[in-house]
């Protein structure tokens, strides 16, 4: 297998997206396509399912594309026209609308069904009639049979609808009978179970909740043939990839291994060029002053000559390289209140729908400071418990409370899907009146909107600007607890990461859904995981935000408190670690599990909770654990910038234009010493400090 796009450029709607890039995959790549929202990542994707061609280059040449002939993709959109997903495999539209999902299922497999109908004709002829032709065939053919994984694949469609979040029983429902995002991962599931030859995908993760994506990131490791992907999400790109390719300014440029292989290569591979182009200039600048003195001298005239050469030559591979996009919002919380310690306290909290609809029974307590993951399957009641805490949802029996002077700001993908007709600045001027013009364009400006975004309409924005005008509303009301449903949604990896720092710096409490494991892994420091049989969540016709009741009291409810949840009820358990703790947590019971034939009890949970844990950690001591958790980052970024110092003074040394002034090798070789030392005591400390996390 080969596709390689040379010398590329393209083009859409007369702005060039690409530019003179170069592009390949050989057999066996697992590449992951990375870069800010816009850069081109899927017009990439699309180039190679030949639904975008080349352009013309600004010198007027035209790139080339080679291809090999069993160069037949597979791909799956990030987002599908029309209210049902469809599949695009080798340039085709899959309609997917009518059929039951079984049937669109098994037409993954069309080719082991003919082997298996051909098999079973020869298997019947040869009993009538033998003949060795047919028996070799025969043979030959149940060999290719086992070998393309004849004897599992129905397995594996029902091991897959069932990690995507489906039930046997879906598999008879005809697939129009699905929301569009759930009809989504039923394509997704088909495209990975028919095992094109080049798999191609546009943020696969989106729709699919922790154990969806954890069982297609091992289906993926084990995938023999060629996989493309663009992804916002570092964890699925860490577990998939061995490339990765960074689009950015027009270009797209390859780095071997993980995400967080090319995060490292790509900062060491921009110092050691800034390193390269410095020394570049103040060469040129001694050979412009050496060429300046003698000038005006007829017998140096040839050697002023031959120092300009010189220089032109310098000058011409001479370049600053370009700095990475890294713009993104920021801005810092402080709290109009600090509030009580204690936060919000749930005591036999039930939540669902209603007395036949019963989610979970929740007992909790949420400390200032904490940040509480709430995580899960998609249906297991993750949103009814946060609907239920802000007021949108009636609890159905148990208790809830906030702390003293505790006011919440909730966010939800419906309200961040803001549909208003009104431009950018009104909309945020209309929620803030006594801000003036100037304010409200700074205030919008934190949020990456410039003078040419406050006149959009809030309608016309895109996904990520309706998340960020959305976030810019909450952070600046300043409260002290945030309720944060699937914040990340929408969001690049920079625009991840500067929300990371954010929460992460922010003095008060926030409680938080997400499905991304590498931003759950940065935040959490308790878990709420909702477990069991996933049900189809209905939409909620009651009362809309604004109609929540006066912020931090505990919201009355209208069902009858004494009420008991049937015993039906799925299990919310609560745990006062974070997530890595938890990873730890769900091995060991899975283990135990194993060892129990299944059989797992509640008291086995708690036996694998002190076994992770060892000693429960005290609120000081995760407050310290994660005071060292950041000493050991900034150490870690220290060492590897001394680690590139170190690079840049090796080159320095083996600069033939100082091989013979003994004291600036002498000079170099101190600062080489000096920064080796630097860097062994900076790694005694994270050793230390290592020990203790």
């Amino acid at each position: 297998m080969l596709y390689e796009i040379k010398n590329g450029t393209v083009s859409l709607g007369g702005n060039e997206i690409l530019s003179h890039f170069y592009f390949r995959m050989v057999d066996g790549e697992k590449i992951g396509i990375v870069g800010r929202n816009g850069a081109g990542k899927t017009t990439l994707l699309k180039l190679m399912n030949g639904e975008v061609e080349l352009d013309y280059n600004d010198d007027n040449t035209m790139g080339e594309i080679v291809k090999s002939k069993d160069f037949n993709p597979g791909y799956l959109r990030q987002q599908l026209a029309g209210s049902h997903s469809s599949t695009i495999q080798s340039g085709r539209m899959v309609s997917a609308s009518t059929m039951t999902v079984y049937s669109y299922l098994l037409e993954a497999f069309n080719k082991l069904i003919e082997m298996e109908q051909r098999i079973e004709k020869l298997t019947n002829e040869l009993a009538d009639n033998y003949d060795e032709k047919k028996a070799v065939e025969l043979n030959t053919l149940i060999d290719t049979y086992n070998f393309e994984g004849g004897h599992i694949y129905i397995k594996e469609l029902k091991t897959g609808i069932k990690k995507f979040g489906f039930s046997e029983t879906d598999l008879e429902r005809p697939i129009n009978e699905f929301s569009g995002g759930q009809s989504t991962k039923i394509s997704l599931l088909k495209l990975l179970l028919s095992k094109p030859d080049v798999l191609m995908l546009d943020e696969p993760t989106n729709h699919l909740d922790i154990e969806a994506i954890e069982w297609m990131e091992n289906y993926l490791q084990g995938y023999k043939k060629n996989i493309v992907v663009v992804s916002h999400d570092r964890m699925f790109l860490d577990n998939i990839c061995n490339v990765i390719y960074d689009v950015e300014n027009r270009e797209a440029i390859r780095y071997d291994g993980n995400y967080t292989d090319f995060v490292a290569q790509k900062e060491i591979n921009y110092q050691l060029k800034l390193a390269e182009y410095n020394k570049n200039l103040k060469e040129i600048e001694r050979l412009t002053a050496l060429a300046d003195r003698f000038r005006y001298k007829a017998s140096k005239a040839k050697m002023v000559q031959s120092k300009e050469k010189v220089i032109e030559k310098i000058e011409a591979k001479t370049f600053k390289p370009v700095e990475a996009d890294t713009k993104t919002f920021h801005v810092k919380i402080v709290p109009n209140k600090v509030g009580g310690k204690e936060v919000l306290r749930c005591t036999d909290l039930v939540v669902g729908y209603d007395t036949d609809n019963v989610i979970a029974k929740i007992n909790l307590v949420v400390n200032r400071k904490d940040r509480l993951a709430v995580i899960g399957a998609n249906g297991t009641g993750k949103s009814t418990f946060i609907k239920t805490i802000v007021g949108v949802l009636p609890k159905i029996s148990g208790e809830y409370s906030y702390g003293h002077e505790i006011e919440f700001e909730y966010f939800d993908q419906r309200i961040a899907e803001n549909s208003s007709t009104k431009t950018l600045f009104d909309d945020f001027s209309d929620e803030f009146p006594t801000y003036d013009n100037t304010e409200i364009r700074n205030r919008l400006g934190r949020f990456l909107f410039g003078e040419e975004d406050i006149s959009k309409r809030v309608c016309d924005l895109s996904g990520g600007e309706k998340v960020r005008l959305c976030l810019a509303k909450i952070f600046e009301r300043k409260p002290n607890l945030l309720i944060l449903d699937e914040p990340t949604n929408h969001l690049d990896i920079l625009g991840k990461e500067s929300l990371e720092e954010i929460i992460n710096s922010f003095e008060g409490t926030v409680i938080f859904v997400s499905h991304d494991r590498y931003f759950v892994k940065k935040i959490a420091n308790k878990i709420l995981l909702f477990e069991g049989r996933a049900r189809e969540v209905r939409p909620y016709e009651g009362r809309a935000p604004q109609a929540f009741a006066p912020i931090g009291s505990a919201l009355a409810s209208t069902r009858d408190d004494k009420m008991s949840p049937p015993t039906s009820a799925m299990n919310a358990k609560f745990f006062e670690f974070g997530y890595e703790d938890y990873e730890k947590y769900v091995k060991e019971k899975e283990a135990m599990a194993l060892q129990n034939e299944g059989d797992f009890e509640t008291n086995k949970d708690e036996k694998v909770i002190e076994k992770v844990t060892d000693n429960k950690l005290s609120y000081k001591e995760n407050k310290q654990r994660n005071k060292d958790d950041k000493k050991l980052k900034k150490l870690e970024d220290e060492i590897a910038k001394l680690e590139v110092e170190l690079e840049k003074l090796n080159l320095k040394l083996q600069d033939s234009n100082i091989q013979s002034n003994f004291e600036e090798l002498s000079a170099i070789q101190k600062e080489i010493d000096e920064t080796n030392k630097a860097i062994m005591e900076k790694y005694e400390i994270w050793d230390k400090l290592q020990n203790n996390v």
